[in-house]
């Protein structure tokens, strides 16, 4: 079964199908559970209305993963590969039997600062290398996905004005290339601006939602707005249009292009697991993440 239609619920299958009882979701059909996978499509899942078993599965198979020191790791035999720990802490986010693995996730976040720092940029440009972000893997520089991830999981929590989170708000902005737009990280090379790429661009766009005057990324508004019409891949289509959504920004029919976009799948085949779950939340999240992820009641934490 392919998943074509968000509103059609017996098509939720096609995600609900992915979960293996006891050890998450798999990212294709077939292959392994792996804990991104497993975050991605109990969000979806969750933000579609489903009542499936395979959410309160994935949370606990989440847990299960969970290091003594708060980490989940994308597999045992490597535990340096943390980003994960993030997408878990917004999987277990509006379950109240989870707060401590959730807090404990959060808490590790908060202080994990270990970070690489390269040779010092020329003086042709580039960003600033000291700002404390989240890399991919323990040691390594930090970049635009993982401190996006992070920043979001954070804020979620009630930890928008933490000063790890003002670290986060910086590293992004520092990101942010003069022209708009983010790529995986890179600013200046050689002398040279790079390139952005839309799906960073749409996800650094829904972390720093209301978090940083609009003025700052006006650009990189705009360069989403005029790539969204040349897009058509799950992940570059979701985020573009949450990452608009996030700042109140008119998509011409969201939901269309996201039809289109999983019709695709009757000729390429079945989307991974994330994939698919982004393009959910992208249907169902009207307004971006946030009003999904973070109650009103949420209260900031020091």
């Amino acid at each position: 079964m392919l998943l074509t239609d968000p509103n059609d619920k017996p098509q939720w299958k096609a995600l609900e199908e992915r979960f293996a009882p006891g050890a998450g979701f798999v990212n294709r059909s077939g292959g392994s559970p792996r804990p991104d996978a497993t975050a991605w499509a109990v969000l979806a899942l969750r933000a579609a209305g489903g009542e499936s078993p395979s959410i309160e599965g994935g949370r606990r198979t989440l847990a299960a993963m969970q290091d003594s020191d708060g980490r989940i790791c994308v597999a045992p035999q490597h535990p340096a590969a943390y980003w994960p720990t993030p997408l878990a802490v917004l999987a277990w986010q509006g379950a109240p039997a989870y707060d401590g693995p959730r807090e404990k996730a959060v808490q590790f976040l908060l202080s994990f600062a270990e970070i690489g720092i390269p040779e010092a940029v020329g003086p042709e440009g580039g960003h600033d290398v000291t700002i404390r972000g989240w890399p991919w893997i323990a040691g390594a520089h930090p970049w635009v996905e993982p401190t996006s991830y992070t920043a979001l999981a954070l804020r979620a929590c009630g930890y928008a004005t933490h000063s790890r989170m003002q670290d986060a708000i910086r590293m992004l902005l520092d990101r942010q290339l003069p022209s708009g737009g983010w790529n995986s990280g890179n600013t200046i090379t050689f002398g040279l601006e790079t390139r952005p790429a839309p799906e960073s661009t749409g996800i650094a766009l829904q972390a720093l939602a209301g978090l940083t005057p609009k003025e700052t990324v006006a650009h990189s508004i705009a360069y989403m707005q005029r790539e969204l019409a040349f897009i058509h891949t799950p992940m570059s289509v979701a985020w573009a249009i949450l990452g608009l959504h996030a700042w109140g920004e008119t998509v011409d029919r969201p939901q269309e292009r996201i039809r289109q976009v999983l019709a695709r799948q009757e000729k390429l085949g079945p989307y991974d697991t994330a994939s698919l779950s982004q393009l959910l939340l992208a249907w169902h999240c009207g307004q971006g993440l946030i009003p999904f992820l973070c109650p009103d009641s949420a209260q900031d934490k020091p």
